[in-house]
């Protein structure tokens, strides 16, 4: 009760002691990984949270807008925020087309130049086996 109690300032005087005891799990653990030498996965976090307020923020202007379901409008919000992912990908298959047939070629000239690995024996050498 003195964790609700501490916590009001900032609304969660709703909560049950097990989400408190969540988000200190969560702190905890982000903490843990600020300190540690993989803290370049924090960037992941960072922008897993900015796409999904992205997704959100474009979901309540759907909503606000258009007069779509709450359902229809989040799906909508994750179509168009799939959009620079689809013209990325279109762009690269489009623009890069001939960088198949450059590959082709440097994987050719790798195999012309790739010399097999076979054991070279005297003429009269009988194997065991």
């Amino acid at each position: 009760m003195m964790l609700l109690t501490i916590f009001s300032i900032i609304g969660t005087d709703a909560w049950s002691s097990s989400a408190l005891l969540g988000c200190v799990i969560l702190l905890a653990v982000i903490a843990v990984i600020a300190l540690s030498s993989q803290r370049w996965l924090l960037w992941y976090v960072l922008g897993g949270i900015i796409y999904f307020l992205s997704v959100e923020v474009t979901h309540n202007l759907i909503l606000n807008w258009f007069a779509l379901s709450d359902w229809h409008s989040y799906v909508a919000a994750l179509a168009i925020s799939w959009l620079p992912l689809a013209v990325w990908v279109l762009y690269r298959a489009l623009r890069y087309d001939d960088v198949s047939q450059a590959l082709q070629q440097e994987r050719k000239r790798a195999a012309a130049r790739y010399i097999e690995h076979t054991p070279i024996y005297d003429d009269n050498y009988q194997p065991r086996f």
